[in-house]
């Protein structure tokens, strides 16, 4: 192993002093430790691929993989297969002539280099991280080192969780600790089954999104209030998650055409302004709803693109006060 800069160590042990505070909050411990570990190796995305039978999923993804969130890949015949079954690490540093890797998968994420390490936990590999570069390279900057440093606290704190089992595991990192409901990466593998529909022709699919600005000044009982609201408005078809600590989104079942998505966006609307949140903590701050949404074909017919768009119409919106008690 090579020696790490003092400046990048410190970094290290600060993220381990925050990934034991977030401690069985399993999905942002992943989600932090992949940061972290893009940040000091100045990569341009990562990805926690949990193992689940005989396949991998990504239930964390950044930067150029933020898309990718949500699939399923066979375990069998891939690099990070290698890694779990070996429990060993690996590098490529170009895929367009690395005879190991899928060549379409690394054209359609938009990488050319990555380190994968595996994540150990009671003698076992129930996970991998990939970091993921742009360009091809060389490995002489203690990428390896660093992605296994913090691969392994990542694996410290899922080790209890998978003693317990790995649907427990599996649970933990993909239901938000607040609320209960499905979490971002939940979200996004919700939406891409909607979108193969059942083997058949898929129906149409929307997508809503809410941003709460200025709800993380305020306590979690709030966050569980909205998501109680926007519940009381959705069919029993519909996929409700917190995907971020100040947004939710909804996968709508019955979105046979737009104004059904707007409609329904409308009722959440109201039910969120009209009804006072409690948990009120500072008067001077105050709390704004935007919404966005998407509907296939029309806006697209992928997840990235749906929720891209979505995101796009949301930051354009004005916004609606909300009710505090």
């Amino acid at each position: 192993m090579q020696l790490i800069a003092a400046e990048k160590l410190l970094d290290i042990v600060n993220a381990q002093v925050r990934l034991v505070e977030l401690g069985s909050n399993l999905s942002a411990v992943i989600d932090e430790a992949a940061r972290v570990a893009v940040r000091l190796t100045e990569a341009d995305g990562s990805v926690v691929e949990l193992v689940e039978d005989d396949e991998i999923v990504y239930r964390s993804a950044s930067g150029i993989a933020e898309a990718q969130l949500g699939l399923r890949m066979p375990l069998a015949n891939s690099l990070s297969g290698h890694c779990v079954l070996h429990q060993v690490h690996a590098e490529c540093s170009d895929s367009e002539i690395d005879e190991r890797v899928n060549r379409e998968a690394c054209r359609k994420v938009g990488l050319r280099a990555m380190v994968i390490v595996p994540l150990r936990a009671g003698g076992r590999t129930p996970a991998v991280m990939k970091l993921v570069w742009r360009e091809p390279r060389s490995f002489d900057k203690q990428e390896v080192e660093i992605a296994q440093l913090m691969a392994n606290m990542m694996a410290a704190l899922m080790h209890q969780s998978a003693l317990e089992g790995m649907d427990v595991l599996q649970r933990r990192l993909t239901v938000d600790q607040v609320t209960g409901a499905a979490n971002r990466a939940s979200f996004y593998e919700q939406l891409r089954t909607r979108l193969k529909g059942n083997g058949t022709e898929p129906g149409r699919v929307g997508v809503a999104l809410l941003r709460v600005d200025g709800l993380a000044e305020h306590p979690a009982e709030m966050a569980g209030e909205i998501m109680r609201l926007i519940q009381a408005e959705c069919a029993e078809n519909d996929v409700i998650a917190r995907i971020a600590e100040d947004e939710f989104a909804v996968i709508l079942g019955k979105a046979v055409r737009r104004t059904v998505v707007s409609s329904q966006v409308l009722r959440i609307t109201h039910a969120i302004t009209r009804n006072p949140l409690p948990g009120r903590r500072d008067a001077r701050t105050r709390l704004m709803l935007r919404t966005g949404s998407t509907l296939t074909p029309d806006d697209g017919d992928s997840a990235a693109d749906l929720v891209y768009k979505a995101y796009a119409t949301l930051n354009g919106s004005d916004g609606h006060a909300l009710r505090l008690q």
